[in-house]
């Protein structure tokens, strides 16, 4: 088998498995699966033009042609056709995404064509430097170009899953690399191998370093675990007792105000929408999951006496400045404050801004949305066991008209707003969203507030296929000049659903708070006016400051489990800066390891021990390592035939190294042969060596300049 086959062979195998380690990074394997596709793709594509004798730069051109075929391919087949024509904004949608979300990443059209490609990138390289510059050590660098992905992507690294991997990678591309059949020498093979061993250990080691330092720079971690409360258990009693005393005023240049959400319930069980545990984090909050379009907005918030460890952000924030100590779940991207004893009252009197992306997809996109790809599915889809069965048929029956997730969305908001419910917060049989109450409102009382119509709605979208979860805050409240007041009794909540392409999109379900627009996101009230509670009687209002603090209550409370947090954006150019000395510390070492090996090696041999017939059988060993350097096969027969044979090979018929190479195999013919005390011939050829070694370069050179000519002549 020819040297470059089994070097294509050998990079086909050793490139993917270094992507193995990466599901760390990202959840989203489908586009990990498509970059070793990539991978094979373009070495087939090398391989394959190669045979047909196509000029080098004719193979890179096709390669890089292959890549973004493959690139787009990959795109449309894991996100859609939309999101492939789109491709111009993918990858500076992907920057973004990776510039401001943490690990591990959720599945983004940006973020898949950079993996795809970028993977591609590293094999076409491998390719062009193993294979058609002939340099098949230096390739080993690529490998080593992927496993830094992971161990400066992640704070921990695991040694057998990540370096093995990365040694299995070097072994193959090397032993691919040196001569098959029993042409190569021990020396050689020895040399070879120590030279993989050298470059993994300095893999490691240097990965090892960096990996200490980089998160030393990123902001702190909280070591326990936080323990949050439940905004929705205190809802209804401020809906029917809260203040009508301003809480909150606040600016936007969102147009109709904005609702300010304070946290996501994303656990169903028998007992209703719950907080489940969560990753927290600080510094730069990730884009929102799904990368869904929309505009940046800009709010400035005013907290009156509300009194809170949830800061009440508008969906999704992509920057605050609150004084404080502040984190946010990664998953929810809900804000919360980090530390202090008065944790539960954060939110008290301070001032902040906040800029968020805000997600207000039409309707005809809601339509045509499906609805999968949803983080943390197993939980946001998840329907208990005691769901009552007229409840699964009343959610299909509503919805079997619509043909796609986001239009059984709209069937469903639809069947809610209309007149068969009535809005009230007067006693019912139950309060909350458990599932024995959610089935009273739906077949026997069909009154409720709130919590019963967005329960309702998240319960019968999962039914049907669509992930949800509940979201607590104030609606917009009242605009009063260019400001906007929110009371006690702004509180609510509404179900937040998962929609492909769209993220995370709001539905407002419930009929007293705003007119439905077909919109996803949930209608704000006309200004001057603010949502009253109709329907029924309801309790006279009584002065007290509101609060998100719950009861106590009997259950034990969900914790947030913390992360390491993302890096402040002024130190995120470091880990960069970190990360590019460490390759070129890498590449420096794959480029002069095999060179100072070898090196050493030669000036050992040549040295000279004062033993004529130990010496000259050193010099003729260099000269066999030379051959195999230069990629010439080494004749079968006595060291005078092989003289003869490689004679041959000298470049520009040099006679004095052709002497040299006669002279010294003679030589080494008699040490070999010749077992008698008397053997008289100098030990010292390091000159001769020399000469031989100008020669056999020069003659590879020959070789190689005149290959393209004969490519051209066919």
């Amino acid at each position: 088998m020819r040297i470059d086959t089994r070097l294509g062979l050998a990079l086909a195998v050793a490139l993917p498995l270094q992507l193995l380690p990466w599901t760390q990074l990202t959840r989203h394997t489908a586009a990990l699966q498509w970059g070793a596709f990539g991978i094979l793709v373009v070495l087939a594509v090398g391989w394959a033009l190669r045979r047909l004798h196509l000029p080098p730069l004719g193979v890179v051109l096709a390669q890089v042609a292959t890549i973004g075929a493959v690139g787009l391919a990959g795109v449309w087949v894991l996100h859609g056709e939309r999101q492939a024509r789109r491709l111009l904004e993918l990858p500076e949608q992907g920057i973004e995404f990776f510039r401001g979300s943490s690990a591990p990443l959720f599945p983004n059209p940006g973020a898949t064509l950079l993996i795809v490609v970028g993977v591609a990138v590293v094999a076409l390289v491998a390719d062009w430097v193993g294979i058609t510059w002939r340099r098949p050590a230096w390739s080993v660098a690529t490998l080593v170009v992927l496993h830094l992905v992971v161990a400066l992507g992640l704070t921990t690294f695991t040694l057998f899953s990540e370096f093995v991997l990365l040694a299995v990678g070097i072994g193959l591309v090397l032993l691919a690399a040196s001569p098959w059949g029993g042409t190569d020498r021990p020396a050689t093979r020895l040399a070879s191998w120590g030279m993989a061993a050298v470059m993994t250990a300095a893999a490691i080691g240097l990965t090892w370093v960096s990996a200490q330092w980089v998160p030393a720079f990123e902001p702190r971690q909280t070591n326990e675990p936080l323990q949050m409360s439940d905004p929705s258990l205190d809802l209804k009693r401020n809906l029917v007792q809260g203040s009508d005393d301003v809480v909150i005023r606040y600016r936007t240049d969102s147009e109709g105000g904005t609702y300010l959400k304070l946290a996501s319930l994303p656990a169903l069980s028998a007992g209703g929408f719950a907080l489940s545990d969560v990753r927290v984090a600080t510094g730069r909050i990730p884009a929102p999951p799904g990368s869904p379009p929309g505009e940046r907005r800009t709010t400035t918030v005013e907290v009156g006496e509300f009194q809170s460890e949830w800061l009440p952000v508008p969906y999704a924030p992509v920057s605050f400045e609150a004084p404080g100590d502040w984190g946010f779940a990664l998953d929810t991207l809900d804000v919360m404050a980090m530390a202090g004893p008065d944790r539960g009252e954060a939110t008290a009197g301070i001032s902040y801004e906040v800029t968020s992306h805000e997600v207000r997809p039409d309707a005809e996109a809601i339509a045509r949305a499906g609805s999968g790809g949803a983080p943390r599915a197993e939980l946001t889809s998840h329907l208990p066991a005691e769901l009552p069965p007229r409840i699964r048929d009343l959610a299909h029956e509503v919805t079997a008209a619509a043909p796609t997730a986001g239009a059984k969305a709209q069937a469903l908001e639809a069947f809610l707003r209309s007149d068969r419910f009535t809005y009230s917060t007067a006693p019912t049989t139950g309060t909350g969203d458990g599932l024995a109450t959610i089935d009273d409102f739906l077949f026997e009382s069909q009154t409720g507030y709130c919590e019963q119509y967005a329960g309702a709605m998240a319960i019968m979208a999962r039914e049907v296929g669509i992930p949800t979860r509940m979201a607590v805050g104030f609606v917009p409240g009242t605009q009063e000049g260019d400001a906007w007041a929110v009371t006690a009794r702004d509180l609510h909540t509404w179900p937040e659903l998962w929609l492909e392409g769209l993220g995370w999109v709001a539905f407002e379900p419930t009929p007293s708070r705003g007119e439905s627009s077909g919109m996803g996101t949930p209608a704000s009230p006309q200004p001057g006016s603010t949502a009253e509670p109709t329907g029924g009687e309801t309790a006279e209002p009584t002065p007290e400051p509101a609060t998100a603090s719950p009861e106590p209550s009997p259950e034990p409370e969900p914790t947030a489990v913390p992360v390491p947090p993302v890096a402040d954006a002024a130190l995120g150019l470091l880990p960069w800066l970190l990360g590019g000395l460490v390759l070129a510390l890498l590449v420096s070492t794959a480029v002069l390891a095999p060179r100072l090996l070898r090196a050493r090696r030669r000036s050992q041999r040549l040295a000279g021990t004062g033993d004529p017939r130990a010496d000259t059988l050193a010099a003729w060993e260099e000269v066999t390592e030379v051959v195999a350097d230069v990629r010439l096969p080494w004749p079968d027969g006595s060291p005078r035939f092989v003289a003869e044979r490689l004679v041959g090979s000298l470049g520009g018929g040099d006679e004095r190294a052709a002497e040299a190479l006669r002279s010294l195999a003679a030589a080494s013919e008699r040490a070999l042969f010749d077992r008698s005390e008397n053997f008289d011939l100098p030990g010292a050829w390091a000159d001769e060596v020399a000469a031989i070694t100008a020669a056999l370069t020069a003659g590879a050179r020959e070789r190689t300049n005149a290959q393209p000519r004969r490519a051209a002549r066919r």
